[in-house]
C-alpha cells in the first residue's frame, strides 16, 4: 500500500499523520475558555504537530474568542452587517477604510477590527443617514435603494439646533474674599 507523502511524519519519516481536534484552555483579559485545537498526531513516533491550515484554524478561533471578550463584532456578524448594507468587501473598504482586504480578514477572524471600526460599522447599520454620508464621502452612490432608503428619509435631515443658546451661569465659590479686580472680572 502506498502512502501519500504529505501524510508522512516529517519528524520520523515513517508514521502517518492523523488529524485530531483537542481542547485547549486559553485565557484573555481574565476570561478563560476551552477552544478547539486542530493538530495532527503521528501514529509511529507520537509527535503532535500542526500544518498551516490547522495553525490558521487555531489562530482564527483565538481571534474570535478575543473579539467576544472585547465586545467586538464576530467575523460572521461583520459579514452579515456588510451584506445588510449591500456592500462588497471592496466597497466596504472604500466606505469604512481599513485597506483592500480588511473586510475579508475581519469576516474570517484573521484579524480583529479596531474598536473604532467596530463602532463605525454599528453606527452605519443603525443610522442610515450616517451610512449615506460615508458612502457619499467615498464616492459611492447610495447603496441601499428604494423602499429601504424611503424608510430612512427622516434620518437624513440635519439635526435640529436650538434657536437660542442658553449659557450656564457660573458662580465662583471661594473661602477668601476676591480683590476688587477679581470681582470686576467675575462680574463680566
Amino acid at each position: 500500500m502506498m502512502t501519500d507523502s504529505t501524510d508522512l511524519c516529517p519528524i520520523c519519516g515513517e508514521g502517518r499523520l492523523q488529524p485530531k481536534i483537542g481542547k485547549n484552555p486559553v485565557e484573555y483579559k481574565s476570561e478563560t475558555t476551552k477552544l478547539d485545537l486542530h493538530f495532527s498526531l503521528c501514529d509511529a513516533c507520537g509527535s503532535e504537530q500542526a500544518d498551516p491550515d490547522q495553525t490558521r484554524a487555531n489562530k482564527r478561533l483565538m481571534i474570535a474568542f478575543k473579539k467576544r471578550v472585547d465586545g467586538l463584532l464576530a467575523g460572521g456578524e461583520v459579514r452579515v452587517l456588510r451584506e445588510k448594507l449591500g456592500l462588497s468587501q471592496a466597497e466596504a473598504a472604500r466606505v469604512f477604510g481599513g485597506g483592500q482586504v480588511a473586510f475579508s480578514k475581519y469576516e474570517h477572524d484573521d484579524v480583529a477590527q479596531s474598536e473604532a471600526m467596530d463602532k463605525l460599522l454599528r453606527l452605519a447599520a443603525e443610522m442610515p443617514s450616517a451610512f449615506d454620508l460615508l458612502c457619499r464621502q467615498a464616492g459611492l452612490e447610495r447603496v441601499l435603494a428604494g423602499e429601504r432608503w424611503q424608510q430612512a428619509a427622516n434620518w437624513t435631515a440635519e439635526p435640529r439646533r436650538p434657536t437660542e443658546v442658553k449659557r450656564s451661569v457660573l458662580r465662583v465659590v471661594s473661602s477668601s474674599r476676591p480683590t476688587a479686580g477679581q470681582q470686576a472680572r467675575y462680574a463680566a
